[in-house]
């Protein structure tokens, strides 16, 4: 007797339709097998990929969630149905469905990962972190894994870990382009910067379109009229209607650079003010609330309230305050030069540490809580903030905070550190400002991204430093213009270590030659002796700044004079 031909499983026939790209036979074939098998479950997960495929994110989920609800302990439907309800933004179905996934498959790697971008989605970056660490560990070249394991520990502060596992990805695939991209970010920072070019060099190789990696080269570029990375730009440039808004943005702002090195201001502008429009769109900032802020800042803080400071104050913090772009990091820069004194850079320590005290709530609802705060409630506050600082470093004699928003606070900081010496960066508003506007700020910074509103900023900010100076306790604070310090460096360094209670020491005038670690937009500049340029550079772009020099004025240094030594 011949034997019978083995009869097709209808259900492997459709996932090789699938795998063929066969869509429309594919789907009959699963409905076929659903006809006769209304509980297949893998029919239903074909038919959420086959939805998946073709852009139908919401039908993916139901028919995925079909799939899970038939065979609830299968861990792949767990996962990829909470992959499909990441992307479609719901975000707790989506973390109860990886935690799932993980728990039916502990060693599976895809589940993890999947676990940590919906924890991450959902604002979760240290479970997050620990999802990814779990990814890695059962797929050590999974690299996707330590490239987002790298983001949430930079975002979570933990940069040398976050540069060891952007590493681990790039090494994996060396044509990462975003591990490369954020590996060379943090080289940046610390001023390794050779290694950071060469990383975006990789990164542009491996994805000649990545935007990103061409904006952040450009910050560390000084172009020639024949660069190729410049000529590559004007053509990207030619076709920046093709990208997204964000790509666009990036571009611009890079375009801008290399237009201002060339000398070319009013092409140079037109980048820049494209350049932000993009970006201001993507904010919202609320100057109501900002006027509030400072109003509210000022009357708890009226003239005589804050008492001189006792003898025994500790003298540790160095608080650097003023606007971004101002000069602050030159300032940290020499300071820290200094053999006993530490650079602790731009710490958020201060606000979190009043944030998180029981007599407050939200910094910035200080009309309600500040009034209140009694003297052993300072007391208390100073001494976690002085805690933190310390860890920085137990030896220094002298730490530096250069945090520029800190000069909000400066009231508070006054009474809750009443041995903080405070050094106001100083600047041109119209240099200051167009700094600003021609930065792309890693922070929101929503106020720096059109002119008259980043004018209104800067006016806000002077008269707060003004209350300052006629509330705080005398030799406190000490006001020192940008321009002073490029125009005599010794003399004006001096003063800073005079102000901060030192004895002098020539180091500080070798600024440059320190590869300190150093998070800021300004990094490459602090690797250069000083020089003149930056000094009334708006200049070069007066006949289009007229909206914001009509706010800012010509009032510079504003009657603003030294309160120190």
């Amino acid at each position: 007797m011949a034997r019978q031909p083995r009869k097709a499983d209808p259900l492997a026939a459709a996932e090789q339709l699938r795998a063929a790209g066969r869509l429309a036979e594919a789907e009959a074939a699963y409905r076929q097998v659903l006809a006769t098998a209304p509980g297949n479950a893998a029919a239903y997960q074909g038919l959420a990929l086959l939805a998946h495929q073709v852009g139908k994110g919401e039908q993916a989920a139901e028919l995925m969630a079909a799939a899970v609800a038939r065979a609830p302990a299968v861990a792949a439907y767990r996962r990829n149905l909470c992959e499909l309800y990441r992307r479609l933004g719901r975000t707790d179905a989506a973390v109860e469905h990886g935690r799932a996934a993980t728990e039916l498959a502990p060693a599976d790697a895809v589940a993890w990962y999947n676990l940590g971008i919906a924890l991450d989605d959902a604002g979760d970056p240290a479970g997050a972190r620990d999802a990814y660490r779990r990814a890695v560990r059962h797929d050590p070249r999974h690299n996707l894994a330590w490239n987002n394991l790298g983001s949430v520990l930079n975002r979570l502060g933990d940069e040398d870990a976050a540069l060891d596992a952007y590493l681990r990805a790039a090494e994996i695939d060396p044509r990462h382009a975003e591990a490369q991209n954020n590996a060379a970010a943090i080289l940046i920072e610390r001023g390794e910067l050779d290694a950071a070019r060469e990383r975006l060099r990789l990164a542009i190789d491996a994805r000649p379109d990545f935007l990103e990696a061409h904006h952040n080269i450009a910050t560390l570029t000084r172009y020639r009229a024949d660069d190729p990375h410049y000529l590559f730009l004007e053509g990207q440039l030619c076709a920046r209607n093709t990208l997204n808004g964000e790509q666009r943005m990036r571009l611009l702002f890079a375009v801008g650079k290399a237009r201002d090195d060339l000398g070319l201001s009013d092409l140079a502008f037109l980048a820049f003010q494209e350049a932000n429009r993009l970006k201001r769109a993507t904010l919202t900032h609320n100057e109501d609330h900002a006027e509030r802020l400072c109003a509210a800042l000022k009357a708890a803080s009226p003239a005589g309230s804050i008492p001189s400071p006792p003898p025994n104050s500790d003298p540790t913090p160095v608080l650097i305050v003023g606007m971004p772009r101002s000069g602050t990091t030159l300032l940290e820069q020499v300071l820290c030069s200094h053999p006993r004194v530490y650079g602790a850079g731009e710490l958020r320590d201060f606000v979190d540490v009043v944030r998180e005290h029981p007599a407050t709530g939200e910094p910035v609802d200080v009309a309600h809580w500040l009034p209140r705060l009694t003297e052993e409630h300072c007391r208390e506050i100073g001494a976690e903030y002085l805690t933190r600082l310390r860890a920085h470093d137990a030896d220094a004699l002298r730490i530096t905070d250069k945090m520029p928003g800190n000069y909000h606070y400066l009231g508070l900081i006054a009474r809750c550190l009443p041995g903080a010496r405070i050094i106001h960066s100083m600047r041109d508003p119209m240099d200051s400002c167009l700094s600003n506007y021609t930065r792309l700020f890693n922070d929101t910074m929503e106020f720096a991204y059109d002119l008259q509103e980043l004018g209104r900023h800067y006016n806000r900010y002077i008269a707060l430093m003004h209350h300052w100076q006629q509330v705080l306790p005398p030799g406190m604070l000490l006001h020192l213009p940008y321009e002073a310090m490029v125009a005599d460096l010794e003399t004006q360094a001096r003063r800073v270590i005079a102000h901060i209670g030192l004895e002098w020491d020539d180091a500080c005038l070798r600024f440059h030659e320190n590869r300190r670690l150093v998070r800021t937009a300004s990094v490459a500049q602090v690797q250069m002796p000083l020089y003149q340029s930056a000094v009334a550079r708006w200049r070069a772009y007066e006949r289009h700044l007229a909206p914001l020099r009509a706010i800012v004025g010509d009032d510079y240094p504003h009657g603003l004079g030294a309160t120190g030594p």
